[in-house]
């Protein structure tokens, strides 16, 4: 299996430093209303003609391994630490939603000074919301957890067919498939190689 990532030659360059790197992990989910850009270290940036702001180590993310199948891989994004006045924001159905998650490097630790473009780790939707409640040092500390899938949801329609202006549609000038468009009518058999 090949997993290849379209990766900006400077940032591939600093994470393959052998000396190490400094990473950074931005985040945009298409909230309803209030598109969410963030990034995991501190201050604002500004990268894609968009202001991430930094949430630091308010944020944790879980991220599914790079795997092929048919079944959708789930991610995990929280931001925890947030104060009581959270309950407006659980009441927001953002479920099926954009959500992407960006992995780069920057010039020194909790900067926002980026070497290349980060690349995407991660393409979703919002999967849901739940509200955490956690011990901390200070008492109780609450957050947001979001499940992402990386697939349509189970409830989604489905088929088994893809056609030629599928293909054609998802890419101008293929011609695969052309010659098997009445196939079903005409009574052509396809084999596999034995």
């Amino acid at each position: 299996m090949v997993i290849a990532r379209d990766i900006h030659p400077d940032t591939l360059a600093a994470i393959s430093n052998p000396a190490g790197f400094f990473p950074i992990i931005l985040f945009h989910i298409d909230w309803p209303g209030d598109p969410v850009y963030a990034h995991t270290n501190l201050g604002s940036l500004v990268w894609g003609g968009q202001s991430w702001n930094g949430v630091g180590k308010l944020a944790r993310l879980s991220l599914p391994g790079d795997v092929t199948g048919m079944a959708a891989q789930e991610a995990s994004l929280a931001i925890v630490g947030l104060t009581d006045d959270l309950d407006e924001h659980l009441d927001v159905d953002a479920r099926d939603r954009a959500a992407l998650v960006y992995f780069g490097a920057v010039t020194a630790q909790d900067s926002v000074d980026l070497i290349g473009d980060p690349f995407p780790v991660f393409t979703g939707t919002v999967n849901g919301l739940r509200d955490l409640t956690e011990k901390s040092a200070d008492g109780r500390t609450r957050g947001v957890q979001t499940p992402l899938s990386s697939g349509p949801s189970q409830r989604a329609r489905s088929t088994a067919f893809h056609s030629f202006e599928d293909q054609s549609a998802r890419f101008p000038g293929d011609t695969a498939g052309r010659l098997l468009i009445n196939s079903d009518r005409e009574g052509l058999r396809l084999r596999w190689p034995e």
